[in-house]
């Protein structure tokens, strides 16, 4: 899980938005790139998970103004092939500030409480 960079305490797991032109695979590779910094030959994907999360923003992103009022997340269970060593959030353009594996027993207490609720199907899915 990723701590937010100008948000102590709001953790999640890493997201992010899908290039419609590529795989959506890719954009799974490249969002896990972009916030932790773990390149793709170090990951591989397991399974995209039937859970979804549909959720309205409560302040748009400048990019979603007058375009979308929301959003809707699909999950994927990725394995890390790599060391720990792998990992870093000091990535060009920073989205946390830490990140921490965490047992799935004690993800929905460690996430920021705006994401809880979306979390619960995809963790009951994996388990």
């Amino acid at each position: 899980m990723g701590e937010r960079l100008n948000c102590a305490g709001a953790w999640q797991f890493p997201q992010g938005g899908v290039e419609i032109e590529a795989p959506i695979e890719d954009s799974v590779y490249r969002e896990i790139e972009e916030e932790l910094g773990i390149m793709r030959k170090d990951l591989r994907i397991v399974a995209k998970l039937q859970a979804t999360n549909t959720y309205d923003f409560i302040e748009p992103p400048l990019y979603a103004v007058n375009r979308w009022r929301g959003q809707t997340q699909t999950f994927w269970l990725v394995d890390f092939l790599g060391s720990d060593s792998d990992i870093t959030v000091t990535t060009p353009h920073p989205e946390f500030r830490a990140w921490q594996w965490c047992p799935i027993e004690s993800i929905l207490e460690k996430v920021e409480p705006i994401r809880r609720a979306g979390y619960v199907a995809p963790l009951e899915e994996i388990k």
